[in-house]
């Protein structure tokens, strides 16, 4: 695999005292880069900790033999709230589009957490998927999961689904 290149920059801030009044005076790091990881990078640690399940530990060893750069958990971790804060309004705009579609299918699987069983709940159609986790299979996390939707729900029958609506058939393959 070739060598991947990471753009640094480096800063050197400076701090001094003002001659006249004697008040310090510091440098200070432009907001853009404030974070201390760009947006690609920040990206690459919210995939692998995310989508990927990876441990902090496991992004750390990435980091290092992959990208040639040492990063702590704790900067890890500000990197994944970061990207979560940033893509959480597309997170609420994709539930609430599901919410206010006719049809909708639901789903749930098993999902683990940090080594706890949890269920990765999914409302989708044919324009967005959204994605729940929560800690129990029940009709509570679906209700959570659905809110106040009313439409149309396919299911691959499971009980919980089944008092949905006015009428259930359950069809066959």
């Amino acid at each position: 695999m070739p060598k991947i290149d990471l753009d640094i920059k480096h800063f050197i801030l400076h701090k001094g005292t003002c001659p006249n009044c004697g008040q310090l005076n510091k440098g200070i790091v432009s907001r853009e880069h404030l974070t201390g990881y760009g947006p690609r990078l920040s990206v690459v640690i919210a995939e692998l900790a995310g989508s990927m399940g990876d441990s902090r530990s496991t992004v750390q060893q990435v980091c290092s033999s992959v990208l040639d750069f040492s990063i702590s958990r704790r900067a890890i971790q500000k990197v994944i709230d970061r990207v979560s804060a940033a893509i959480n309004p597309h997170y609420e705009a994709i539930r609430e589009q599901a919410r206010t579609a006719v049809i909708n299918h639901v789903d749930e699987t098993s999902w683990r957490n940090n080594r706890l069983l949890c269920w990765l709940w999914v409302l989708t159609n044919s324009t967005v998927a959204f994605f729940m986790i929560h800690r129990n299979r029940s009709g509570e996390a679906f209700k959570q999961l659905v809110k106040e939707w009313k439409g149309i729900l396919i299911s691959d029958g499971y009980k919980i689904y089944q008092s949905w609506g006015v009428q259930y058939r359950k069809v066959h393959n």
